[in-house]
């Protein structure tokens, strides 16, 4: 009963905060978000789970269907693009909603004693404002429900024996399964509900969890088999179909140890993103210091599901050959519990052990709780300037980062190549799903698309996009007929893809034929002969 009042205000204000921050005209800008709705269109049309936007609609075996099969049914219902972009990104407001009220059951549930009915609220509210989390309003992804799947498995593990041994293994088990169904890189989730039910249910437990994780994920996976094994059909299609971990360059020790080392770099920047630390120096120390003592009092507690999917996600994060902060989101609950518990231990402590007068004492207890205030107050004016800032000369991108360019030379990229192109009409972009979404003209990537090459080594990353001697005939067998160079701020490999992109464009010499250029100067269209 204290819960609900509090709850209800904060939810009615992330759903304010959430419908706002949505931008209704841009969708695929981050290009996986374009990947995940042309899946989803192709749901809602009756193709399968396919990438329709490619040439030949190769299937989608790179990324599971659950979050493409939720966006296809609000497709279904409104299915006019881009007037339903409002609709599909509403999805991460519910879902954003959702996680604030089960981040509120968990953190009751991790509590050894009466935790109130404060700092439950506070908890949830600084995981669901916080920027690595809130910033995936605006795109659709499936980030923000993998970060939802993953508590709620949390909160099951700490629900206790309940009734049924067996029926709480089959809750995680199928909660995990889901969960990997989402995003693959839910692993280190599984393995933690595995050794928590190893550890509380036996052997019969561990029976259901597998059962049904297998029963869930298994069919997914023969699937991605059989239909990876009927694709063959060029460099270009790589990045769709599967993961490319040696970005190009094989699989040395070298390059294993830098990106290892890079990652611990890259793991360190999203702390300070974690936190916005930056925006206070000196606040890191006092918050790493915090969250170590949150790490030690867990240690103590019957917690072995956190710790497991903690160190076993820190441990993918390190060995993951690509950029961490977008895979670090499942982690912020973890992190954010790891910090509330060090503050509250710091306050038991002040209050058991140091002997003040009662105005000196609540001095040093407010001093104590002060960095759960300062984080939620740098979480709140970063979101306020996420949602209402207004920077009419540019574009937001992740985490409220700004492009410096509008989107108005995009829509008329989109509205010259719907009047003078043919439907049937290949083009080459580096936005290939969203430009399939705005024009219906199908697309391909005229650069090969290797991650793991342009993160690592820190600070001194060479990205490899390809060659013109590699791609060149790909395009000219696929057909392509036009040539689109926009503006690729916010991408690692901004400066290689432009680069080949221009190169490409000499290679066919006057088979190259500049045919449009946006207002603005910042989107040319090229158009492709072969004679």
């Amino acid at each position: 009963m204290r819960l609900r009042l509090p709850v209800a205000i904060v939810s009615l204000l992330l759903a304010v905060a959430g419908f706002a921050a949505i931008n209704p005209r841009i969708l695929g800008l981050f290009h996986d978000d374009g990947v995940y709705a042309v899946a989803a269109k192709a749901l809602a049309d009756g193709d399968g789970y396919r990438i329709v936007s490619l040439p030949g609609d190769p299937a989608q075996t790179k990324y599971p269907f659950v979050y493409s099969a939720l966006l296809s049914v609000i497709w279904r219902l409104a299915p006019q693009f881009p007037a339903n972009i409002f609709f599909l990104k509403s999805l991460n407001v519910v879902i954003l909603l959702a996680l604030f009220w089960v981040s509120v059951i968990y953190y009751r549930r991790s509590q050894a004693d009466d935790s109130g009915a404060i700092l439950p609220v506070v908890y949830a509210a600084i995981v669901c404002t916080n920027p690595l989390v809130f910033s995936f309003i605006d795109y659709v992804l499936s980030e923000l429900l993998l970060v939802l799947l993953s508590v709620a498995m949390l909160a099951v593990c700490r629900e206790g024996n309940g009734n049924s041994k067996s029926s709480s293994a089959f809750v995680i088990g199928a909660m995990a399964g889901v969960a990997c169904l989402t995003r693959m890189a839910a692993l280190p989730l599984a393995l933690a509900g595995f050794l928590h039910v190893w550890l509380n249910r036996g052997a019969r437990g561990v029976c259901w969890f597998l059962g049904v994780f297998v029963l869930l994920v298994g069919p997914w996976l023969l699937w991605v088999a059989g239909a990876t094994d009927a694709i063959v059909r060029g460099s270009l299609f790589d990045y769709y179909v599967g993961y490319d971990f040696a970005g190009g360059r094989g699989g040395e020790l070298p390059r294993f140890l830098d990106v290892v080392a890079g990652n611990g770099h890259y793991l360190a920047d999203s702390f300070h993103m974690l936190y916005l630390t930056s925006l206070l120096p000196g606040l890191s120390i006092v918050l790493a210091g915090l969250t170590l003592l949150g790490m030690t009092v867990s240690r103590r507690r019957d917690d072995w599901a956190p710790w497991a999917f903690f160190v076993s996600s820190l441990v993918l994060l390190l060995l993951w050959p690509f950029q961490s902060s977008r895979y670090c989101l499942p982690l912020v609950p973890v992190m954010a519990l790891f910090l509330c518990r060090g503050v509250q231990h710091s306050a038991r402590w002040f209050t058991g052990q140091i002997v003040l007068g009662g105005a000196l004492k609540n001095l040093a207890l407010k001093i104590v709780w002060a960095p759960l205030a300062v984080v939620l107050a740098l979480n709140l004016f970063w979101l306020s300037s996420f949602v209402w800032s207004k920077q009419p000369d540019s574009t937001r991108g992740l985490y409220g980062s700004r492009s410096p360019y509008t989107w108005d030379g995009f829509e008329e990229t989109f509205a010259w190549l719907r009047a003078n192109t043919k439907p049937d009409d290949l083009l080459a972009t580096a936005y290939d799903p969203m430009y399939f979404l705005y024009t219906g003209r199908k697309a391909i990537r005229p650069a090969l698309h290797r991650p793991a090459s342009y993160f690592d080594p820190y600070g001194k990353a060479q990205p490899d996009v390809g060659s013109v001697a590699e791609i060149k005939p790909q395009l000219i067998q696929l057909g392509a007929k036009y040539l689109i160079v926009d503006p690729m701020e916010g991408y690692a490999e901004r400066r290689a893809t432009l680069q080949l992109m221009g190169d490409i464009v000499k290679a066919y010499g006057n088979q190259a034929q500049l045919v449009f250029t946006s207002s603005d100067g910042l989107h040319k269209v090229f158009q492709l002969t072969v004679r």
